[in-house]
């Protein structure tokens, strides 16, 4: 079973910044948080001074003298991590086994993913 993911919990890059999930939808919530949809997981950004930022990514060098680059820009949660049958307006909710893309341009392969769905009492199967 997985948990459904609500404002809150927290995602992180593959190189370990940290972001958290600061809203949901008020049409369903539990515990007084609004469950995410599939959608709002998008623009999330690991770079230092993001406001949805806890843990920064390290960030990479790209040229002399090295300028980091961070990881931003989340994009949309890969299918399997987005309920089919507990939607909200329509769109799916969001899993704890949800993970995307990352915007960094010195790794293109970069993912998000979920770390804490920020509740433990709904889950789907």
């Amino acid at each position: 079973m997985a948990t459904v993911v609500v404002a809150g919990a927290m995602i992180k890059c593959t190189h370990g910044g940290t972001a958290k999930l600061s809203s949901g939808s008020s049409k369903m919530t539990v515990s007084g948080n609004g469950v995410v949809t599939s959608g709002m997981e998008t623009g999330i950004s690991f770079a230092p001074g993001s406001p949805a930022m806890v843990v920064p990514c390290p960030g990479f060098p790209t040229s002399a003298p090295p300028t980091p680059t961070f990881c931003v820009a989340t994009l949309a949660a890969t299918p399997s991590g987005v309920a089919t049958k507990l939607t909200v307006d329509g769109m799916g909710a969001l899993l704890d086994n949800a993970s995307g893309q990352v915007s960094n341009v010195n790794d293109p392969s970069a993912q998000w993913s979920v770390t804490s769905a920020g509740q433990s009492l709904l889950t789907v199967s």
